[in-house]
């Protein structure tokens, strides 16, 4: 015969355990207290110690009674969200409100204008209405430039903004991780960022990288993140994104999770290594805002090349979203390969030779047309797609025909100030002077092969 407990009795009998464990939580936090009696620095142990447990009323509690023992205790300050200004702990609202009248004096004082509630030099108030604010020789947004302007600074390893009383735990390599002020050593935080929820953010010379790996290698990497955005900068002239259009690069710590990447914000392009994500998978980054972000796959024989060519995408769009203009994906893949492909003359030429294998220089006109990127496609017939496409540009910047450094030049103007005529004219032009030049490309790729190592 089977016994049948009631719904209610089963739930009791869950209970019991956690009530138990919530019990004893809870006399042993009375039992710490006690001990810590007047002791501010001990009273603050306990307070972590029950925030650890999930304690967090007694957490805030207790905050609260070692701020009343010792009103400038800092950690403690700083774990119910005071701020210090001008030596003087205030609530959030109340710093952000002391701060805003101290800088409207001493701003204006100096002769600042305020444009959208942030105080610039004279001589910086057109760019600020364009969204760019300047910050020590950094151009940055309006989000960053209160942040910096309200105490904040930079992390010295990973450029993220941090507190200024928390730089001396930053320059010893902790970082922050979480929302509740934890800091970490270094092997705990990659720990913590190996999770695809929480990647790592690392700021570079021009890009902000994203990524689950660990931050060693981050740190290897960067430098060809930043080679694919100086490489391709050259084209643009003096244009660089806005600081709104920061490329940001996500590189995929295995091919299985920029496989996931791709599942999850491609539109097929991911079978290319490097791929821009699509308009409804943008991201939102701090001080940032909601921007396409460029993701890759760290192959193991690739990975390099790969994120060359999306930082290169990242800049690209970069440029052109400042000005609403799209590029047509062969223009994208463009700039990406001449980073991935093309970064030197040898490396071109070495490429150049199963370029040719596969039927080297074909119908211009109908490439353009035609040009895509999909799962569909041999690896074989991507990779042609991919260095045409390199070639193309490479040829009007370097190939020496005077009509096709012209239109390049002409698409570059059109960023730069869009009224002179816009970035789709420019581009028709650019692509009939390649369609016009097709035997001159043909000719550069035999000398690029030449060029390759024997």
């Amino acid at each position: 015969m089977k016994v049948r407990f009631p719904f209610s009795l089963c739930l009791f009998v869950l209970a019991a355990p956690a009530a138990a464990q919530a019990a004893n939580l809870k006399q042993e936090l009375r039992t710490k207290e006690s001990a810590a009696s007047k002791d501010a620095d001990a009273l603050f142990q306990v307070a972590k110690w029950a925030n650890e447990k999930g304690l967090v009323a007694d957490a805030k509690r207790l905050y609260q009674a070692v701020l009343k023992l010792k009103p400038d205790h800092q950690d403690a300050n700083l774990a119910v969200g005071n701020q210090l200004v001008e030596g003087k702990w205030l609530p959030a609202k109340e710093a952000e409100a002391a701060r805003k009248k101290a800088m409207a004096v001493e701003y204006a004082a100096k002769g600042f204008v305020e444009v959208a509630g942030v105080w610039v030099e004279k001589d910086k108030v057109d760019d600020a209405k364009h969204g760019v604010f300047h910050h020590e020789g950094e151009r940055v947004t309006k989000e960053e430039k209160l942040a910096l302007m309200a105490g904040k600074v930079r992390h010295p390893v990973t450029g993220e903004l941090i507190d200024a009383i928390q730089l001396e735990k930053a320059k010893n390599k902790s970082f922050p991780i979480g929302n509740e002020g934890r800091w970490v050593d270094e092997k705990e935080a990659d720990t913590y960022h190996s999770d695809v929820g929480r990647p790592w953010s690392l700021r570079t010379k021009h890009c902000t990288i994203l990524s689950t790996l660990p931050l060693a290698k981050l740190t290897e990497l960067k430098q060809f993140a930043d080679e694919g955005c100086e490489k391709v900068a050259v084209l643009f002239g003096s244009v660089v994104p806005s600081p709104a259009n920061r490329p940001v690069v996500l590189i995929g710590s295995s091919e299985r999770e920029y496989r996931e990447y791709g599942t999850e914000m491609g539109d097929g392009t991911d079978c290319a290594g490097a791929f821009l994500v699509r308009e409804e998978a943008a991201r939102k980054i701090p001080f940032q805002g909601e921007i396409r972000i460029a993701v890759c796959d760290n192959h193991k024989d690739w990975g390099t090349r790969y994120i060359r060519h999306a930082a290169a995408l990242g800049y690209a769009y970069g440029i052109a979203a400042d000005v609403g203009a799209d590029l047509p994906l062969w223009l994208q893949h463009a700039f990406g390969s001449y980073t991935s492909r093309f970064q030197t003359e040898s490396d071109a030429g070495f490429l150049g030779k199963a370029h040719l294998q596969r039927g080297g220089v074909g119908n211009v006109k109908a490439f353009f047309s035609s040009f895509a990127i999909d799962g569909t496609m041999e690896a074989t017939a991507i990779g042609y797609n991919l260095y045409e496409a390199g070639l193309l540009l490479s040829f009007a910047a370097h190939g020496g025909d005077a009509k096709c450094l012209e239109a390049l030049q002409g698409l570059t103007a059109s960023f730069a100030d869009p009224k002179k005529g816009g970035p789709d004219k420019a581009i028709s032009k650019l692509q009939a002077a390649l369609i016009e030049a097709t035997p001159k490309i043909t000719a550069y790729l035999n000398q690029l092969i030449t060029k390759a190592p024997s």
